[in-house]
């Protein structure tokens, strides 16, 4: 599992698809992202904690999120 590319202390929950190479992101520094007004939208679940970013994200972002 890879390690968040951020705090680099975490395993990652998700990886950003919209970077290349794609970035791993744990889900405390996601959230943080989120809550900044810079959300992951294009992301693939790769650990513990995607499906609680999903929630975070849904609840906390005014972001327009892709469907399809």
């Amino acid at each position: 599992m890879p390690i968040c590319a951020e705090c680099r202390t975490v395993d990652a929950a998700i990886e950003d698809l919209d970077v290349d190479p794609p970035r791993p992101w744990c889900l405390g520094c996601a959230t943080v992202l989120v809550a900044a007004g810079d959300p992951v939208l294009n992301y693939r679940n790769v650990g513990d904690g995607a499906a609680e970013y999903s929630r975070v994200l849904c609840g906390r972002s005014t972001a327009v999120l892709p469907f399809g």
